[in-house]
């Protein structure tokens, strides 16, 4: 049970990196990237990966358009645009904490708030990060 477990995890995990490596393809490109990797997946008799690409496959077959490729793009877009703007919130937030925990002069709130800006900023920069290649994939796109 846990084999199949770690498989199809293994599945969504490829099918993920698949999915953002091409956002900035076309339906037949990612169609023919599909039909490799069933080819692979055969070769080393792993069904469950099979499985998933055919499903997978099937998918693009049915709902695949030029159109919705940028659709998805833009949507990418978007989506990490709100999730940068509720970053950079929080990050004023914890500024404010630390700023007032400062005030105050209570090292042990400086040290955690500190932390936690540390934390902050570097998922903000990872986040700005994808923004740029969604960004850049979405150019490709138009």
């Amino acid at each position: 049970m846990m084999k199949k477990f770690v498989t199809v995890l293994a599945v969504v995990a490829s099918l993920g990196a698949m999915a953002s490596a091409q956002a900035a393809e076309s339906c037949a490109a990612k169609e023919a990237a599909l039909q490799k990797e069933i080819r692979i997946a055969q070769q080393y008799g792993n069904a469950y990966k099979v499985a998933g690409l055919k499903q997978a496959l099937a998918e693009v077959k049915a709902h695949c358009t030029n159109a919705s490729v940028l659709a998805d793009a833009q949507k990418k877009v978007t989506k990490l645009e709100k999730k940068l703007a509720e970053k950079r919130g929080d990050i004023a937030e914890v500024q404010a904490d630390l700023n007032e925990a400062k005030a105050k002069g209570r090292a042990d709130k400086i040290a955690k708030y500190q932390r936690k800006l540390a934390e902050k900023q570097a998922d903000l920069s990872e986040i700005q990060q994808e923004l740029n290649q969604a960004r850049a994939e979405l150019a490709a796109l138009k």
